[in-house]
């Protein structure tokens, strides 16, 4: 049996692992031998990258994480009652500004609810859907959450039939007023607010410069934009107001300026302006100030604890002016006595040591303990939480044009500006 040529080359291949050049085939093209490819090297490991030593982490005991619990929930509570109070007197602006400070420490959404509607309360309507917003996504079923959704439905319908106003002024930070003055302050500049549309009066005040008083028409169709270059004041100078305690209104000719601590000086004309400091619980400081042209002057609004507060010192002073009357009693009767008795004898001068003992004694006593009381009625008392760790520090005057940080993006819409 005859057999095809590459079938002998394929059985000699198995056979006997190298192909024979006589068995390829006639007329076929025998392919090339291949060299065994050299073994590649293996590639050499990456320098090991230096050792990083991580910080010490701080670990507190648990006796510590306790404590400062207990001091933050403290604030929290303290930040929340001053708030409903301030919301009860109608004051929603700085009700939201201690809310907020409340929610920073213990993250409680109860506060984003009131938040919400202090802001409605000021018809500030997309700030009051945000917060209510925020306040749905995580507030249990129940009859509150209902009064959320409500509230958050309103205020959204509010913002679909009025149109939107945008203050902007250069500087920033400028106290806008709208309609009726006497309401107070309905946000600083840049400020954006939606409001119905129809004639609006707004003022725009800013410390040190010149007010601004502008008529203005709001249209449903667009957006009302005003652009305000403020001109300094003539004559300006600047005042600080530095007081023991934090979180103390302070206003100044009749305006609620903010709370303490400040963080710079306020520009204002020269001239007398009227200092007004109070905070619930404590004096209150009320005086006229005169700010001088091209100075700062600072306010030193001393103001301590009102309500009748004694430490350890009137217990101990009553108790050693007791003991001293006493001592100085008993050194009377030993002088009585002494009276009696010849002076040469043993009995006499025993008596008249008593008598000395208990004059020197009593005296001393009583007088501790009278410093002590009066001490006590007059000393000045701040609560720990309340102290101000910035009060008596060096102030600064502002460098040239600098004023409260703030910056606006509005929609495009009819806008105009003024330069006073």
């Amino acid at each position: 049996m005859a057999y095809p040529a590459r079938l002998v080359a394929v059985g000699l291949t198995v056979i006997f692992g190298v192909p024979a050049a006589w068995a390829q085939p006639v007329g076929e093209d025998a392919p090339p031998p291949v060299a065994p490819a050299a073994p590649t090297p293996a590639p050499a490991p990456p320098p090991a990258a230096p050792a990083v030593t991580a910080p010490p982490k701080v670990v507190l005991t648990p006796e510590a994480e306790a404590q400062l619990s207990a001091a933050d929930k403290a604030r929290a509570d303290a930040l929340r009652r001053e708030a409903t109070t301030l919301f009860s007197n109608g004051r929603y602006k700085e009700a939201i500004e201690q809310f907020r400070q409340a929610f920073e420490i213990n993250q409680d959404i109860d506060l984003l609810y009131s938040i919400a509607v202090s802001y409605q309360n000021l018809e500030a309507w997309q700030e009051c859907v945000n917060f209510m917003e925020r306040y749905l996504e995580k507030a249990p079923v129940g009859p509150k959450r209902d009064r959320a959704d409500n509230t958050r439905i309103s205020c959204d319908a509010r913002i679909e039939r009025d149109q939107q106003l945008i203050i902007e002024s250069d500087p920033p930070g400028a106290r806008v007023f709208l309609d009726d003055k006497a309401r107070g302050t309905v946000g600083t500049t840049p400020f954006r607010n939606y409001v119905r549309p129809g004639p609006h009066k707004v003022w725009i005040e800013l410390d040190g410069y010149q007010p601004v008083m502008q008529d203005i028409e709001i249209q449903k169709a667009e957006p009302f934009r005003m652009n305000l270059v403020l001109r300094r004041e003539q004559n300006a100078g600047w005042l600080f107001v530095d007081s023991t305690v934090i979180q103390a209104r302070v206003y100044i000719d009749g305006k609620n300026v903010g709370l303490t601590p400040f963080k710079q000086p306020l520009a204002y004309g020269s001239g007398l302006h009227q200092v007004v400091v109070e905070r619930d619980g404590y004096t209150r400081y009320n005086q006229q100030v005169m700010v001088t042209k091209g100075q700062v002057t600072v306010v030193d609004a001393y103001i301590v604890r009102a309500d009748n507060f004694t430490s350890w010192r009137t217990p101990v002073g009553w108790t050693m002016n007791v003991v001293g009357a006493l001592a100085i009693g008993g050194g009377i009767t030993a002088w009585q006595f002494a009276d009696k008795e010849f002076n040469d004898t043993d009995e006499f001068e025993q008596l008249a040591l008593y008598e000395k003992l208990g004059y020197g004694i009593g005296g001393g006593l009583l007088a501790i303990g009278t410093t002590l009381v009066i001490w006590d009625q007059f000393r000045d008392v701040v609560l720990d939480e309340h102290k101000n760790p910035d009060y008596k520090k060096p102030v600064s005057k502002p460098r040239d044009g600098e004023a409260p940080v703030g910056i606006g993006v509005g929609p495009n819409g009819f806008s105009f500006g003024f330069t006073f």
